[in-house]
């Protein structure tokens, strides 16, 4: 009975990590930010929202994306669907 409670809790505790882990991924890619703003644009031109809407819509992901870009580290830009997988460096003596 032990094993058996054992294996549901680590199965839980695996499939709660995955979900956290998507969610910290999606807070912090920035393609939903701008596909919301894509929208609110469309919506402008359709006439479903307002000039006032639409600027605090643009406002608040304006903001959000600068909080992004700000958390990044400085140095070398990887876009989100690309993934480093190696470095290859030569060291010659001089």
């Amino acid at each position: 009975m032990f094993v058996l409670d054992s294996l549901l809790i680590g199965g839980l505790r695996f499939v709660l990590d995955k979900i956290a882990a998507a969610a910290e991924a999606e807070s912090h890619d920035d393609a939903a930010l701008r596909q919301q703003l894509l929208e609110a644009q469309m919506q402008l031109e359709l006439g479903e929202i307002s000039e006032g809407e639409f600027t605090d819509i643009e406002r608040h992901v304006l903001a959000r994306l600068r909080e992004l870009r700000s958390d990044r580290p400085a140095g070398l830009a990887v876009p989100a669907d690309m993934k480093i997988a190696g470095v290859e460096a030569t060291v010659t003596e001089e």
